[in-house]
């Protein structure tokens, strides 16, 4: 995961720099108890201590130049899916983004660069608040280098079935967008950043709406319904947790992982 923002200066220019992120941090084998609990109603749901979002939209492009990585005035989060986005700025400063990397500019700051699309790139962007990330940021670690083997991103949803049991689903809906167009925007409920090295969580619900971008390391999930199912996620992939109660699936988490988890209300998912 590399991390970097850029900026407008006065005089026209724009300045890129590493982005500090207000992530916070686990390591080793967590707890499912809690998860459990706040499913049954038993104890109240955790305060997320989300960073507030405008929207939340996708789009693929076709390979070359592109002129519309903005669209939308403000702070703009984007993270780079499937492919290369290739920024070139006016003093000849080049930023190539892959798999897993993570872009905060403003519109304004957008519209003096070249923006280049390769491999079939995908991205994720959400409206972020002009004071994000905010004081308590930090420069993160890359984090745990593992690479997917595929080009295509693995993209899955896990959802409840009638018994309770978790499963996975495809989601090709995620980028069903035509090809240059920006998805319609989805309001969102906040987003936040996630570390976790090298730990299990065992069986259980989400109790929110999580979709998870996958920044780092791997993930590794388990479901038990439909026959059961494990999948695998590395940088750029994206699994959205839906199973809000019963008996939910289990992490693993391999390495240095960093996750951007953007919550949605439930009329607002696909």
């Amino acid at each position: 995961m590399k991390a970097f923002q850029i900026r407008a200066q006065g005089d026209g220019a724009v300045e890129i720099q590493p982005l500090p992120l207000p992530s916070l941090h686990r390591k080793g084998d967590s707890s499912a108890e809690y998860f459990r609990q706040q499913a049954r109603g038993e104890v109240p749901k955790a305060e997320q201590n989300l960073s507030p979002s405008s929207f939340f939209r996708t789009i693929r492009f076709d390979d070359g130049d592109i002129d519309n990585l903005s669209g939308e005035p403000g702070s703009l989060l984007s993270v780079v899916i499937s492919g290369r986005l290739t920024i070139d700025g006016a003093s000849g400063e080049v930023l190539p983004l892959q798999s897993g990397d993570v872009l905060l500019a403003e519109s304004s700051a957008l519209s003096k660069v070249r923006t280049i699309a390769k491999d079939h790139c995908r991205l994720v962007q959400i409206g972020v608040s002009p004071d994000w990330p905010g004081p308590d940021a930090k420069l993160q670690p890359p984090g745990t280098h593992n690479p997917r083997s595929s080009s295509e991103p693995n993209l899955k949803r896990v959802l409840r079935d009638d018994d309770d049991q978790a499963y996975f689903k495809a989601f090709p809906e995620l980028f069903a967008a035509p090809a240059n167009n920006w998805s319609s925007p989805r309001p969102v409920v906040g987003f936040r950043f996630l570390c976790w090295e090298d730990g299990i969580l065992d069986w259980h619900p989400e109790v929110i709406n999580n979709f998870g971008i996958f920044l780092s390391g791997e993930m590794e999930i388990e479901t038990g319904g439909r026959g059961g199912g494990i999948e695998v996620f590395h940088a750029g992939d994206i699994c959205t947790a839906e199973d809000r109660t019963g008996v939910g699936h289990i992490d693993r988490c391999r390495g240095m992982t960093h996750v951007l988890c953007i919550v949605l209300d439930t009329e607002h998912l696909w």
